[in-house]
C-alpha cells in the first residue's frame, strides 16, 4: 500500500511523515485524502482501459489494412464475374445504363465461356461461318471494351474526388511508365 503523506493547515511539511499520522488515521482531511487517491486510481485504471480499447482496434485495422494491402485482389478473383457485378451494383455506384451493359457483359462472357464454341462447331467449318463468328466475336469485343471504359471512367472520377488525383498525375505516371518499358526494351535491342 503506497504511503499517504497529510499536510495540515499551519505545519510545514518534513521529510518524513508523521508518526501520528497513518493509513488508519480516520480523521476527515486524511479521509478525504484518500478518497482522492482512490479515486485518482480509479481514472488511471479508466485511462488504462482506453488505451488498451484503441490500441486493440489500431491493430485490428492495422491487421485489416495488411490484409488488404497484401492482395486486395485475390478475394474478389474468387468469385464469379456475375456475382462481382451484382455486388457492384448493389453499391448504387452505377446509372441505369452502365448496369444493364453490366448484366448483358456477364450474359456475353458466360455464353462465350459456356456455349459459344459448341453452338457454334458447323459455323468453324466455313468462310462465311467464321466470318460470322469473327463479327459476333468483334461485336462482343467491342461491349466489353465500351463497359470497361464507363467502369475506368467512373471509377477515375470518384478517385479524382476522393484522393485529389488529377489528370496531369495520371498523365506523369503513364508516361513514366512508358519510359521504363522503352528503356528495357532498348536494354534487349
Amino acid at each position: 500500500m503506497s504511503q499517504l503523506h497529510v499536510v495540515r493547515y499551519g505545519h510545514e511539511p518534513q521529510d518524513d511523515p508523521p508518526t501520528d499520522v497513518d493509513d488508519d488515521d480516520t480523521d476527515v482531511k486524511t479521509t478525504f485524502a484518500h478518497f482522492g487517491l482512490a479515486f485518482y486510481q480509479a481514472c488511471v485504471l479508466e485511462h488504462q482501459v482506453v488505451s488498451m480499447l484503441v490500441f486493440s482496434k489500431l491493430l485490428e485495422a492495422e491487421a485489416e489494412a495488411r490484409k488488404l494491402l497484401n492482395d486486395p485482389w485475390e478475394e474478389h478473383f474468387k468469385e464469379t464475374l456475375g456475382r462481382l457485378v451484382r455486388r457492384f451494383t448493389q453499391q448504387g455506384k452505377a446509372d441505369q445504363q452502365l448496369v444493364e451493359d453490366l448484366t448483358e457483359a456477364v450474359r456475353l462472357r458466360n455464353h462465350l465461356g459456356h456455349a459459344f464454341w459448341r453452338e457454334r462447331a458447323e459455323d468453324f467449318c466455313s468462310d462465311a461461318g467464321r466470318a460470322d463468328m469473327i463479327a459476333f466475336l468483334a461485336d462482343a469485343r467491342d461491349l466489353f471494351i465500351r463497359v470497361d471504359e464507363q467502369l475506368t471512367e467512373l471509377n477515375t472520377a470518384q478517385m479524382k474526388r476522393h484522393a485529389g488525383i488529377t489528370k496531369e498525375m495520371i498523365d506523369q505516371q503513364y508516361q513514366e511508365m512508358r519510359a521504363r518499358a522503352e528503356a528495357r526494351d532498348q536494354q534487349l535491342s
